[in-house]
């Protein structure tokens, strides 16, 4: 990762060291007139930084440094207020789901669910909520009686 750090940086440097140099040749144009040369020297300018933006793109592909949200693992289940500023969140991590308690200032985990124990893996039968209740409150009470 770091040559292609190296590479974009010195791609940029280069760039802007051809730009000025050319800007410190044309600095004696003085006419208010915008030519076709002119406008044909914009264009080019614009080509060439919007490879040099899709050419940094495709690196950040290739290394694996720009992830999209198709790929991800994380997942809010379900949510529930249980005051004016805090709430229960249902949060799937890969296989796993975590029960948040989240606050103004923390988030505490209360549980941690695997394999069977997992929530809404049946909810044709149930309603969603009513079954997020139920297994929330056995789980709380398995949890106190231990």
């Amino acid at each position: 990762m770091r040559k292609a750090q190296r590479l974009v940086f010195f791609l940029v440097m280069s760039v802007v060291k051809v730009a000025y140099a050319e800007e410190a040749g044309t600095s004696k144009h003085t006419t208010g007139i915008v030519s076709y040369a002119d406008v044909l020297q914009w264009l080019s300018a614009l080509l060439v930084v919007l490879m040099l933006f899709g050419f940094i793109v495709w690196l950040l592909r290739k290394s694996g440094s720009l992830s999209f949200a198709g790929k991800s693992q994380l997942s809010v289940i379900s949510g529930l207020s249980v005051g004016v500023r805090e709430k229960l969140v249902l949060v799937k991590v890969g296989e796993k789901q975590l029960l948040l308690g989240v606050t103004p200032s923390r988030i505490d985990k209360l549980l941690e669910l695997e394999g069977d124990a997992r929530l809404f893996q049946n909810q044709e039968d149930e309603e969603v909520g009513g079954l997020f209740a139920q297994k929330l409150q056995q789980a709380l009470q398995g949890k106190s009686n231990v």
